[in-house]
């Protein structure tokens, strides 16, 4: 009889085995959100310069089969869009940054052999996916890391985009309904009394002297859901000022946010001066009568 001798190995040993045996690379992606910033010209060119940089650090790939290419896009105003494979499209030689509204902004990197990748997209107002964000990823955690770090660098030297309007939304309508209302209250009072001569019912119903404490309360009250709807829409415009991502490109005289911000004064005059107005006015009225 032949004896056989069999080996025993732990379930640790054989887990290690296996995973040596079939040993696979893990590709890493770092993702930064953009929000609330102003993004110009001087910090697109940034950007691409730090992604050149990048792709220059990366080794050089070891087989030729390996691809590595770069893509450049820009979509303006006028809904045009120019795509490159050089950084020069974001030339400063009176280039499209610097001529034209640019309401997006794409810029891409991708080597084929250490699956590096680099995506930065730019949006004009959006906050939402997939806009407004950059993604860094590679078979090398310390290019991703290194990548990172330099974009998030550049990023905190941006100028930052104003934050008041969007917290101060439920004031701001609360306040414009109250304002819009009492200018709506005064406008319809004056034409009634000037234009269209109504004249006070008569006799006097006798409800209207025993709800006479409560008048002031159902004016307001009044004017608040009258103008509620147009505050909000005001309001809606109002925020459209102070957009999450502002592409500030272009010519001064071209800025599309230095026209709309035009608005702001409209809505002060139509919703906060009138309710400031006629806030005084009680007052007035009040310290008078004492």
């Amino acid at each position: 009889m032949t004896s056989h001798a069999w080996a025993v190995i732990p379930v640790d040993n054989w887990f290690k085995v296996l995973c040596n045996t079939h040993m696979t690379s893990v590709r890493e992606t770092a993702r930064i959100r953009l929000a609330d910033l102003i993004i110009k010209p001087a910090d697109v060119r940034k950007l691409a310069s730090i992604v050149i940089g990048a792709e220059t650090s990366l080794k050089k790939p070891a087989h030729s089969s390996s691809l590595r290419y770069f893509a450049f896009d820009i979509i303006t105003g006028d809904r045009r869009s120019y795509e490159s494979e050089s950084p020069d499209l974001f030339s400063e030689e009176e280039g499209l940054l610097d001529t034209k509204p640019v309401w997006a902004i794409e810029l891409k990197f991708h080597d084929s052999a250490s699956q590096s990748s680099i995506r930065i997209d730019l949006a004009h107002g959006s906050s939402t996916r997939p806009f407004n964000s950059i993604e860094v990823a590679s078979l090398d955690r310390d290019w991703v890391a290194a990548t990172v770090h330099k974009l998030q660098e550049a990023i905190n030297n941006f100028e930052k985009q104003a934050t008041w309007p969007r917290k101060w939304k439920i004031p701001l309508i609360i306040v414009g309904a109250f304002g819009i209302g009492r200018a709506w209250y005064i406008v319809s009072g004056f034409v009634l009394d000037h234009i269209w001569h109504i004249q006070p019912i008569s006799p006097r119903p006798h409800w209207v002297d025993a709800a006479a404490p409560y008048i002031p309360f159902i004016l307001w009250s009044t004017d608040f859901l009258v103008g509620l709807m147009p505050s909000v829409y005001v309001t809606n415009k109002l925020l459209e000022l102070w957009p999450s991502i502002e592409l500030r490109m272009g010519r001064d005289w071209n800025q599309q946010e230095a026209t709309k911000r035009n608005r702001l004064w409209l809505f002060f005059t139509i919703a906060v001066a009138p309710l400031l107005l006629s806030l005084l006015y009680d007052l007035l009225k009040l310290s008078w009568s004492h």
